[in-house]
C-alpha cells in the first residue's frame, strides 16, 4: 500500500505545503513584482535622458547649422568686400598710373641717358623693397594700397 509513488506525492504535497505555509509564492510574486517596478523605473528614467539628450543634440545641432550660416555670410559678406576693395583699389592704381606715367614720360623725355639709368635702378630697388615687405608681412589689400602709393611717391621725389 505504501509505495515508493506514495511517498514522492507526500514529499511533493509536504514540499506544496510548505511553499503555501511560508508564503513563497507571494514572496517570490512580490520580489518580482518589485524587480520589474525597479526595471520600469529605469526604463522611465532612461527614455527621459534619452529624451532630455535628443533635445539637447537638437539643440547643438541648431546651434551648429546657425554658427554655420553665419560663418557662411561673413565669408561672402568678407568676398564682397575684398572684390570692391580689390575694384576700388585698381581704379585708384589705374589712375595715379596715368598720371605718374604722363609725369614721368615728361621728365624722361628731359633727362639725360645717365639719368634713365640711374631711375632703373631706384626703381628697381624700390620694387624689390615693396615686394620683400609685401611677402614678409603678408599685407592686405588696402596696406597694400598704401604701400603703392607711398613707393610711388616717394619715386616722385627721386624724379624731381
Amino acid at each position: 500500500m505504501f509505495d515508493a509513488s506514495f511517498f514522492v506525492a507526500v514529499a511533493f504535497f509536504t514540499v506544496i505545503g510548505a511553499f503555501i505555509y511560508l508564503k513563497l509564492p507571494s514572496r517570490l510574486l512580490a520580489g518580482l513584482d518589485a524587480k520589474a517596478e525597479q526595471i520600469r523605473a529605469e526604463l522611465e528614467q532612461a527614455k527621459a535622458l534619452r529624451s532630455e539628450a535628443e533635445n539637447v543634440l537638437a539643440e547643438y545641432e541648431a546651434q551648429r547649422n546657425a554658427a554655420e550660416k553665419h560663418a557662411e555670410e561673413i565669408v561672402t559678406e568678407a568676398k564682397a568686400a575684398a572684390e570692391r576693395m580689390a575694384a576700388d583699389a585698381k581704379v585708384k592704381i589705374e589712375e595715379q598710373l596715368v598720371r605718374r606715367t604722363a609725369q614721368a614720360e615728361e621728365k624722361i623725355a628731359r633727362a639725360e641717358a645717365s639719368m634713365i639709368k640711374e631711375i632703373r635702378t631706384v626703381v628697381t630697388q624700390r620694387a624689390i623693397a615693396a615686394a620683400a615687405e609685401v611677402l614678409k608681412e603678408q599685407l592686405t589689400d588696402a596696406e597694400r594700397v598704401a604701400l603703392v602709393e607711398a613707393s610711388i611717391a616717394d619715386l616722385n621725389k627721386h624724379f624731381h
